[in-house]
């Protein structure tokens, strides 16, 4: 993860950085919300079976020989397989596991949409967003795919057609925090610090044990003039971050903050009488 400088006086840990991947490899992709007991989940559950059962009678040999074991699996268990690939750092094989899965299963939006999620994090942008627009497609009310989307859009610039998809993606999962989180984001760097304060604490009441968006709020509590809140969050989000880079820019934005509040505080004092 490189650390960008946000506008001004504040820095946030940049958007993506709670991209949809881990919620695209446990959810229901295919989901339709209008259908009984099939709205879309994230993050917590796992996946399930899509709405085809079709079989490939094809015979092109696979990595196995010509008794290919994935032959006759659903696009959800080709999807686990990929991932599977992806986690044991296999992404080639991950990669062209997806590759044949979406050649049995031309009308998958999970395969897509994880195939999609894979090109964004090899940086490979283009495809991304070929396969995410296939799978918003395929499956338009989907918040996962929205999310991923607008990671892409932002890829090219594209920052209206990124908070349109995470606009979206908020109508149809409220309590999303990917989606809360990039849009939050998105805010911010745009100097809309109110709609981003707004996000950033619904990331934090649907999720309270997830650092990141501390951080993000103390930089939009900063930047709105509110100096203790932004210490109290930026505190908070030293005690639960796992990661070693962005605590050593809290503790040197925390050690800043501090010193401000002290010679503010050091001027305000009376003098000697």
């Amino acid at each position: 993860m490189r650390i960008r400088a946000a506008r001004k006086r504040s820095i946030a840990i940049p958007v993506g950085f709670l991209a949809a991947w881990a919620a695209m490899s446990l959810c229901g992709c295919d989901a339709d919300p209008d259908k009984p007991g099939a709205e879309a989940k994230s993050g917590s559950e796992s996946l399930v079976q899509q709405g085809t059962d079709a079989r490939t009678n094809s015979t092109r040999p696979g990595p196995h020989g010509s008794h290919d074991p994935h032959a006759r699996l659903t696009p959800d268990k080709h999807a686990q397989v990929a991932l599977q690939h992806l986690a044991e750092g296999r992404p080639a094989l991950a990669l062209d596991a997806l590759n044949q899965a979406i050649e049995r299963y031309p009308d998958s939006a999970m395969l897509y949409g994880v195939r999609g999620s894979l090109y964004l994090e090899q940086e490979r942008s283009a495809p991304a967003l070929a396969d995410l627009n296939k799978a918003v497609q395929l499956a338009p009310h989907n918040p996962v795919f929205l999310t991923n989307r607008a990671q892409a859009y932002r890829r090219f610039g594209r920052t209206d057609e990124a908070m349109a998809d995470l606009d979206s993606a908020i109508e149809l999962d409220s309590g999303f925090v990917a989606a809360r989180f990039n849009r939050g984001s998105l805010a911010f760097n745009a100097g809309r610090y109110a709609q981003a304060l707004a996000d950033f604490d619904a990331c934090i009441a649907a999720d309270p044990q997830s650092a990141a968006p501390y951080f993000n709020r103390a930089s939009v509590h900063d930047a709105m003039g509110n100096r203790a809140l932004a210490i109290d969050d930026l505190e908070r989000f030293l005690q639960m971050a796992p990661s070693e880079e962005w605590k050593a820019v809290a503790t040197e934005l925390l050690a800043q903050w501090n010193a401000a509040e002290a010679a503010a505080e050091a001027k305000q004092a009376p003098g000697p009488s």
